[in-house]
């Protein structure tokens, strides 16, 4: 949700992000870019971060370049949303011996900041509406990655993916996997109580929204800029979130199913594992299909680490926790491990009240269901 305003200055604000971030990148491929001489069979990546995921993203990068296919090479464009030297010098330490060719492009995050974020989010996950425009247009086609994931697949199957006639690819969100999951889910009785949300896009039928289709997460996604930039999408979707700011829930995802509704394609979900996964008591409460759930929670091509309860938070729980602390220990963040936070009351009562209430909650709908 945002703030009121008046359009044209966020518009305005926008565009010279957009000019800045140009600017940023025909700066820093002064001497060569790392698209010169590329290979097509090359895999060209996108990640935005800031210095709260720089640590992460390092994983991420990590992984994806150890399961690479040999004789490849990640073509990899970094937008800055605030990262400090310290932290850039400590991703290329990580990245060296990686087959990973890197440019950074700054990117101004107070055009954005008229956007609402709350938790673990940060005005970086809006970055991605704007590819097609700050990156470089001789880029066609794109793979965004969020920072938070452990890559245990090719990307190159990613790759090789047909874009021609869609926008993107994306998975469905294993925590709300349809526009309205009363409508979609045929196992509604045994797995919607254990859903993040029913209707992750509350006001779809004004908008002329099929209840029953499916929605994505915006984690991962292969990205057809050309046809971003023919039909001008990033407008479109910044527009979306400005003329819907009271129904907009999950920040980006939100103008993303609504814009690209039914000009998708749906990746298996083993490419974006999140963590609600987890949230199923077993295969019997899954929302999807009971092959390709089991297929995504034993295994997963990428790992996302959903929620604001991170693996590299203290005292925090995941089937995946040691192996991204593995992969972390191959970078130049090796040896490091989250403190013991001190003692805060506050803190204790949130994750209680959290609990409590998603206990409730997934009573009242068991409850719901048999009336």
């Amino acid at each position: 949700m945002m703030k009121d305003q008046n359009p044209t200055t966020v518009e305005s604000h926008v565009d010279d992000a957009v000019e800045e971030s140009a600017e940023s990148l025909r700066s820093s491929t002064v001497g060569g870019c790392i698209l010169d001489g590329v290979n097509a069979m090359d895999p060209v990546v996108v990640c935005a971060t800031d210095d709260r995921y720089i640590m992460p993203l390092a994983v991420t990068l990590y992984s994806a370049a150890q399961n690479l296919r040999a004789g490849r090479q990640i073509k990899l464009f970094l937008l800055d949303g605030g990262v400090t030297q310290h932290n850039k010098s400590m991703l290329k330490e990580s990245l060296a011996n990686l087959p990973i060719q890197f440019q950074w492009i700054k990117f101004d995050s107070n055009a954005l900041r008229q956007f609402n974020v709350s938790h673990h989010i940060s005005h970086t996950a809006y970055f991605r509406l704007l590819l097609a425009d700050v990156l470089p247009k001789s880029v066609d086609k794109v793979i965004y990655l969020d920072c938070d994931l452990l890559v245990r697949g090719d990307l190159l199957e990613l790759w090789e993916l047909p874009v021609e006639s869609v926008d993107l690819w994306a998975a469905r969100d294993i925590a709300c996997p349809y526009v309205d999951a009363q409508k979609g889910n045929a196992n509604a009785k045994k797995s919607n109580p254990y859903l993040a949300v029913y209707r992750p896009i509350p006001n779809y039928q004004e908008l002329g929204i099929d209840g029953s289709a499916p929605y994505f997460n915006s984690g991962v996604l292969v990205i057809n800029l050309e046809r971003w930039r023919q039909k001008q999408l990033s407008r479109q979707l910044l527009a979306c979130l400005k003329e819907n700011e009271r129904h907009v829930w999950c920040w980006d995802q939100y103008a993303l199913n609504v814009v690209l509704h039914g000009h998708w394609k749906s990746l298996p979900m083993q490419w974006n594992m999140g963590t609600h996964v987890y949230e199923y008591p077993s295969i019997k409460h899954s929302p999807i299909d009971a092959e390709e759930f089991e297929r995504m929670a034993n295994d997963p091509k990428i790992v996302h680490f959903t929620t604001e309860w991170k693996p590299w938070h203290f005292g925090i729980e995941h089937k995946y926790r040691e192996a991204f602390f593995e992969a972390l220990d191959e970078t130049a963040w090796r040896g490091w491990r989250p403190e013991r936070p001190q003692f805060r009351m506050r803190k204790l009562v949130d994750r209680f009240m959290v609990s409590s209430i998603r206990s409730s909650t997934i009573a009242y709908r068991k409850l719901s269901s048999i009336w």
